[in-house]
C-alpha cells in the first residue's frame, strides 16, 4: 500500500516522483494478484477508483488529486483473483486498502450483521474488516476514534494478524498501522519463485512497517514496507494517524 496527500492535486508521478513510483510498481512483480487506484480531490467528492487485473505497469495512473491509495494485491489463500476482490474497496465515500490475512474470516463475519453480509461483494476478509469500519464511522466521531474502535474490535477477534489498513475519509489520509506479530509469509512468496534471499526489501522481520515522509513535491507519502524508506518517520504502532491536506497531523492509540 502506498498513500499520498498533498496541498493540491498531482497524478502520482508529479507526486512520488519517477523512483518511488517506479520501485513501487516493481513490487507487482510479487504482488501480483491486481492493482487498485482510489483518489479524491476534495472532501465534498467521493473516490474515484480504478481496479486492474493487467500488469500495473499498465496501470493508466494519469489523473490528478490530492489524496490517492495505490495498492498492489497478494491474494491471500481462498480469495480468489477476481475483479471484485482488488482493493481499495470504495463504498459510502470511503476508500478502503488492508494489507494482512484475517485467518479465518469466518470470525469477522459473524461480526457482522445479516445487512452488512449481503452488501458483500467479494471473498476477502479485508471486505469484512472494511465493513466494521464503516459502521464504526456512521456511529462515532472524530474519524480517528471510529477507526481505532473498530480496528480494536477486529484486533479482538484476530490478536496475531496484520491489520495495516489505509483509508480515504472526507478528504484525509487515514492509516492504521497494527503490524501484530504474524511473520512474513515467506513460504508463500516462494511458491511464486522467489527465494528469501531475492525478496525485495522489507520482506523480513520489517515486513509491513508503514513509514512516511514529505517528498520534495510538497506530497506526505506513506507506505508500506517493499519501498526504500531510509530517512522516513516509522509511524507509531497500534495508533491511527490522520493526515489532512493542510499539513496538519494527528493520531489516537487503538
Amino acid at each position: 500500500m502506498l498513500g499520498t496527500i498533498a496541498p493540491r492535486a498531482m497524478t502520482p508521478h508529479d507526486a512520488l516522483g519517477a523512483t518511488l513510483l517506479s520501485a513501487f510498481l516493481d513490487l507487482a512483480t510479487l504482488h501480483s494478484d491486481g492493482w487498485g487506484y482510489a483518489r479524491a480531490d476534495a472532501s465534498d467528492h467521493p473516490p474515484h477508483l480504478l481496479t486492474g487485473l493487467t500488469p500495473a505497469r499498465d496501470a493508466p495512473l494519469v489523473e490528478s488529486s490530492a489524496v490517492s491509495l495505490l495498492y498492489l494485491r497478494f491474494a491471500s489463500a481462498g480469495a480468489a483473483v477476481a475483479p471484485e476482490n482488488l482493493q481499495p474497496f470504495v463504498a459510502e465515500g470511503i476508500a478502503f486498502a488492508h494489507n494482512g490475512a484475517l485467518t479465518p474470516r469466518t470470525l469477522a463475519l459473524d461480526a457482522l450483521t445479516d445487512r452488512e453480509r449481503a452488501g458483500l461483494r467479494g471473498t476477502t476478509d479485508s471486505e469484512v474488516y472494511f465493513a466494521l469500519v464503516r459502521r464504526a464511522l456512521r456511529s462515532l466521531s472524530p474519524t480517528e476514534s471510529a477507526v481505532a474502535a473498530a480496528a480494536a474490535d477486529v484486533r479482538a477477534l484476530y490478536p496475531s494478524a496484520c491489520l495495516n489498513a489505509m483509508l480515504i475519509v472526507d478528504g484525509a489520509l487515514v492509516v492504521v498501522h497494527s503490524r501484530g506479530t504474524v511473520e512474513p509469509p515467506l513460504a508463500a512468496f516462494a511458491r511464486r519463485g522467489v527465494a528469501a534471499d531475492d525478496l525485495p526489501p522489507g520482506h523480513g522481520d520489517d515486513y509491513n512497517a508503514l513509514a512516511t515522509t514529505v517528498l520534495p513535491t510538497g506530497a506526505r507519502v506513506v507506505a508500506t514496507s517493499g519501498v526504500d524508506t531510509t530517512g522516513w518517520q516509522l509511524l507509531a504502532e497500534n495508533a491511527v494517524h490522520v493526515f489532512e491536506r493542510s499539513g496538519a497531523a494527528r493520531s489516537i492509540p487503538l
